[in-house]
């Protein structure tokens, strides 16, 4: 929390604010609703502080995560000003908008809905022994419920093995829908560097940099439309098949996040252990802990038509 230190004397501490903030919003709504603060683990280990809004029927509401908040804070922002926006967003997620728990009970009415995401085995082993998942190497797929609401685009349910058990249906079966659904609810999307990153600059208003030709089958970046756990696109039936197909050549793939990857054809001069130091180096200083994928580099073997560590299909090299 950079630029802070001239506004924190006098503050209330993280968790002094997090008492107090639950107070103000539990005021703020009905006596019926009762607002908790919950530890949520997240991907790889890493734990948030969230609010929760306990609410009677058969809906759920959206989990407040208070980091960003307790930043606002220490910056100056006025108690009130926090509480409105978090009371917007309960009322915003409140269950006549933002879900009926119903429809993720029933498996029938959930089952087009369950898709998959690629996660870091070691960083979450302790997940990993109660939920469903299936292990890629030093990766792993999980499985998750994707919410049909357009207030709250990209809310998601993790699936655990109790769910399983409700619905009656096995770990394969669970694969087959999510294996069918995905490709399909979350299409995959690949764009060369240079498309990235003149999108990126046009949606903040500025101007064309790049020039529009570009070195044929340089880097490319594969995730989804909705760029969110993208990564996975990379499980989707002949995504990696057609894409060496056209350049002619194996394919590194280094894990950016698990948002996206970048693919890069295999050609003279590039080895995969210099990328696999550029990826370390990129989780270390530019990605956010929680979106970790991997260190490793990966490759699709376009003649064996096979996805691998880059490290075991070119360690003789």
């Amino acid at each position: 929390m950079e630029n802070t230190m001239n506004v924190t004397l006098n503050k209330l501490t993280y968790d002094e604010f997090q008492g107090v903030l639950a107070e103000k919003v539990q005021r703020k709504l009905d006596e019926k609703i009762e607002v908790r603060i919950n530890d949520v683990r997240k991907n790889n280990g890493v734990v948030l502080k969230g609010m929760s809004f306990n609410t009677e029927g058969d809906g759920i509401s959206p989990t407040v995560y208070l980091e960003s908040y307790y930043e606002a804070y220490l910056n100056g922002m006025e108690w009130v000003e926090i509480v409105d926006r978090i009371v917007d967003i309960f009322r915003m997620g409140s269950r006549e908008k933002f879900f009926d728990i119903r429809d993720f009970l029933d498996y029938e009415r959930a089952k087009g809905r369950i898709v998959y995401k690629l996660i870091n085995k070691e960083k979450n082993e302790e997940l990993l022994k109660s939920i469903p998942h299936r292990d890629l190497m030093d990766m792993t797929v999980v499985f998750y419920y994707l919410l049909e609401n357009k207030d709250m685009e990209n809310a998601t349910i993790l699936i655990y093995n109790n769910h399983l058990e409700s619905w009656g249906i096995t770990e394969d079966e669970l694969y087959e829908a999510a294996k069918e659904n995905t490709p399909k609810v979350l299409t995959p999307e690949l764009k060369s560097i240079t498309e990235v990153l003149t999108e990126l600059l046009s949606a903040r208003g500025i101007g064309e940099v790049f020039e529009e030709e570009e070195e044929e089958f340089g880097m490319y970046v594969l995730s989804n439309r909705t760029k969110i756990f993208g990564a996975a696109a990379i499980l989707y039936d002949d995504v990696l098949k057609n894409f060496a197909g056209k350049t002619g050549a194996d394919l590194f793939i280094l894990p950016s996040s698990v948002h996206e990857v970048i693919l890069v054809p295999k050609k003279d001069g590039i080895t995969w252990e210099a990328l696999q130091e550029m990826v370390k180096e990129v989780n270390e200083t530019q990605v956010e802990d929680v979106e970790v994928l991997s260190d490793s580099v990966y490759c699709y073997l376009k003649d064996e038509e096979k996805l691998c560590l880059a490290s075991e299909a070119f360690k003789a090299a």
